[in-house]
């Protein structure tokens, strides 16, 4: 197996782990739980296949809500996202600009931010909307997503800055 395949496969189990048994566990304000498991769909190259990337992330928030019995929240979360992964990048890092192979391979600093933010952002409205279900907890919706994400932001920033390729 290649070495890269074997990376991969142990990230993902490590992060679904980590998410589960330790970051869902953590209550900051009484409810927000940052949500790590989004750095291995942001970590995925961007020049692999995205009908396996979708694939992966269906299976990413399937194993995330089987362990933790959420109801398939982080599921459609996931799914969507992955997704919507070619949109947020022609956002993020233009039309005419050559994608790079990875976030983290690239150097623009600012264009990772944007669709890190990007893409942390509908992640959380997408489940914090499944989650709650009911228009009538809009504002409870908009302040957890925003709280979490900060909160997910920046724990994926400083995480990905540790494998970051010089």
């Amino acid at each position: 197996m290649n070495s890269q395949i074997l990376k991969m496969m142990g990230s993902f189990v490590l992060l679904i782990l980590a998410q589960v048994l330790l970051f869902n566990q953590i209550n900051i304000f009484g409810s927000v739980n940052p949500m790590l498991y989004l750095l291995f769909l942001v970590m995925y190259p961007f020049d692999q296949n995205q009908t396996f990337y979708i694939f992966i992330g269906f299976l990413l928030g399937f194993f995330i809500d089987f362990i933790s019995q959420t109801g398939g929240a982080h599921t459609i979360a996931s799914l969507s996202v992955s997704y919507l992964r070619p949109i947020i990048m022609k956002y993020s890092y233009g039309l005419t600009s050559e994608r790079p192979k990875s976030i983290l391979t690239d150097p623009r600093k600012t264009n990772n931010f944007v669709f890190l933010l990007i893409f942390i952002s509908v992640h959380h409205l997408i489940y914090f909307s499944i989650a709650y279900f009911s228009a009538d907890a809009f504002l409870l919706i908009i302040k957890n997503s925003l709280l979490t994400m900060i909160f997910s932001l920046i724990l994926i920033l400083l995480i990905s800055s540790l494998y970051r390729v010089k």
